[in-house]
């Protein structure tokens, strides 16, 4: 465990704990990580679910990832076809219903699925350990980047079953329950997410020795506990008071250019801030704003973008998003990031008194976005 770190356990003492020979959980499968249509649904128990994902014959080897079967810990509901899916339907002339992945077709989970990634192996087996330490049941195999010598660390995918279905909402609260607590908030953050698609167990030839998979049966973690878990509920509100940014949006309008605008005050290299910003846009605009957001994500360095693939693909992870947030905090949120980056930038400018155009720029941003909030913190218009 990394010093400074302290993991905290769940103890069930006392009340009902679900035993696993009670326990059904439900999947879908899919082709390949690009696939949102699905080739089949399966449910049944704990054992069924480990020799489906990760059987005991061994994890299937294939030469990339993107070859390989997918999952959701859920099954679909039919509903209408969103995003490039339902444009491609449409465009075939097909059924524009259907069963899909995406965050409006998911139904409930039994499971949680997390990923863990480039944690060093003591610290992967201490938190298996604090899971059987729990008693909890846990299948925990290798991802199939797991022993390539360009990703150091573990590379692994934890499934553990739980006690009540979790509709899509219920499922991000539980997740990060079960990261804060067993896992030291190490889990990728797009596992919160129950639309996003995870691999079966698989890897390389060239690392195949080095996969690995860990079966271990117990009770069935408890959902309400977990739930309880949960630091964001908390955090959220302190960041809600200390930045209320959606003063930075007075009513959401589909405006084209002025999206456009405030894109160009964000940085489009850091993944978290490229998932936040289709967050942002999916949720107070819906799919109108996936070509701008495709567009900005263009612009940030090859280096970058050569590696926007298989589940990092644009279309895989703006269909996998959820958007939970209100409309007019999501608009007002990247309104407010790009307001307070071109603030920085004419603040900057204003104190060493050195005016480039991008820093010019930051000022005619803000007096035509944000005219209110500039003349309350300018006194003068200082560029030349």
């Amino acid at each position: 465990m990394p010093k400074g770190k302290s993991v905290r356990r769940i103890t069930y003492a006392g009340g009902l704990v679900m035993k696993l020979s009670e326990w059904r959980g439900q999947w879908t499968c899919f082709k390949g990580n690009k696939n949102t249509f699905p080739v089949g649904e399966t449910a049944g128990d704990f054992d069924a679910l480990c020799q489906n994902l990760a059987p005991s014959l061994g994890p299937k080897v294939a030469h990339d990832k993107g070859s390989v079967r997918y999952f959701l810990p859920t099954h679909l509901k039919m509903a209408p076809l969103v995003g490039k899916t339902r444009e491609r339907a449409l465009a075939l002339g097909q059924p524009l219903e259907g069963k899909q992945r995406s965050a409006s077709h998911v139904t409930t989970a039994n499971m949680i699925a997390v990923d863990i990634d480039g944690v060093s192996g003591g610290e992967f087996k201490g938190y298996l350990r604090g899971l059987g330490d729990a008693g909890l049941s846990f299948l925990a195999y290798s991802s199939y980047s797991h022993g390539d010598p360009k990703k150091p660390g573990v590379r692994s995918r934890v499934v553990i079953p739980v006690d009540a279905p979790l509709d899509r909402n219920a499922y991000s609260s539980v997740a990060g329950g079960l990261a804060a607590v067993y896992f030291g908030g190490q889990t990728d953050k797009s596992g919160a997410v129950l639309c996003q698609q995870q691999g079966v167990w698989a890897t390389n030839r060239a690392w195949k020795q080095k996969a690995f998979r860990i079966v271990s049966p117990g009770n069935v973690a408890s959902s309400e506990q977990l739930m309880a878990a949960n630091p964001a509920p908390q955090r959220a509100v302190k960041e809600r008071m200390q930045n209320p940014f959606a003063a930075a949006c007075e009513a959401v309008v589909f405006d084209e250019q002025r999206i456009r605008d405030a894109l160009r005050w964000i940085d489009p290299e850091p993944h978290k801030t490229w998932v936040v910003a289709a967050l942002y846009l999916k949720a107070a605009y819906d799919d109108e704003s996936y070509d701008i957001w495709l567009e900005w994500t263009k612009t940030a360095p090859d280096e970058i973008t050569i590696g926007n693939t298989d589940e990092y693909a644009p279309q895989t992870v703006w269909e996998s998003i959820d958007p939970f947030l209100p409309q007019a905090a999501a608009a007002g949120a990247l309104f407010a990031a790009a307001r307070d980056a071109a603030t920085e930038t004419a603040q900057r400018a204003a104190k060493t008194q050195t005016w480039c155009q991008r820093s010019q720029d930051a000022v005619g941003y803000l007096m035509a976005h944000h005219n209110r909030f500039f003349c309350e913190n300018f006194e003068v218009c200082a560029c030349p």
